[in-house]
């Protein structure tokens, strides 16, 4: 599964603020993010190059559109590049929400 390869090799820690919330024992919790939607109207493929792995509340605040993506400012490893076509597709709509 995806999600649990994402998790694993950013090894539960949000790749915007570092953040790591540690629950209990070895257990951690963290969020994926699909940049570009999954499902109607955005169509946003279920690939790792459109996933990021964030912290509830960041998650919640790209959910809502409330804050961009640079994609030079995201924790990256090698083994996973972030597609900058979903970032852009992200920040567009921002843009699009604040021209309203």
């Amino acid at each position: 599964m995806l999600v649990h390869k994402i998790k694993l090799l950013y090894e539960n820690t949000c790749q915007i603020c570092g953040f790591k919330m540690h629950i209990r024992g070895d257990y951690y919790y963290l969020e994926v993010h699909h940049i570009k939607p999954l499902g109607e109207p955005h169509l946003g493929p279920d690939t790792l190059g459109n996933m990021i792995c964030v912290c509830p509340n960041h998650h919640v605040l790209l959910d809502l559109v409330a804050i961009a993506l640079d994609n030079d400012l995201i924790l990256s490893m090698a083994r996973h590049s972030i597609n900058n076509e979903y970032i852009d597709y992200h920040n567009l709509k921002i843009v699009n929400i604040d021209n309203r």
